[in-house]
């Protein structure tokens, strides 16, 4: 993975229309979703630069350890080691907390290029191009589902 300065660059033009869109929306709803989608990328873009700068520091790290005769042990034996340790590192990367996995999923988002937003706009879209009376339905349906969902009767083994 490379740093792509003219990708970064693209990102934080991106983000900073939102941020405009953001400034002049008094919507809560619109609000929450550019607020989110912001957020994704900035974390993002953060992710990036980080995974970028480890990345570059491990392959310097490995090459000086496995090409190194003076650690001692054979060249195999010094590949070998390092790939027990990767598997550590691999592991902790893959392990998220809890706590994090809402930022995690916003993160996926702006990498998969899931805008909240947009999703939120071209919902109201649809549900604009709708005439009244099908509006009325649609409302209907949703109300008769809910109710008319019968409970399940509870057995009770003895």
């Amino acid at each position: 993975m490379t740093f792509s300065r003219r990708e970064f660059l693209s990102e934080v033009e991106e983000i900073k229309q939102w941020q405009e869109t953001l400034n002049r929306s008094n919507d809560v709803h619109e609000r929450r979703t550019l607020v989110e989608d912001i957020v994704g990328k900035i974390l993002l873009a953060c992710w990036r630069g980080v995974k970028s700068e480890i990345v570059q520091v491990l392959r310097k790290v490995v090459d000086r350890y496995v090409n190194n005769e003076a650690v001692g042990h054979t060249q195999w034996g010094r590949t070998d080691r390092l790939s027990k340790i990767g598997g550590v590192f691999w592991q902790a990367i893959h392990h998220i907390p809890e706590d994090l996995n809402p930022l995690r999923r916003i993160m996926d988002d702006a990498l998969h290029r899931v805008s909240k937003h947009q999703l939120l706009l071209s919902e109201r879209d649809k549900l604009a191009a709708l005439s009244n009376e099908d509006r009325h339905t649609l409302k209907r349906k949703r109300e008769t589902s809910v109710s008319a969902e019968p409970s399940s009767p509870v057995k009770v083994q003895r």
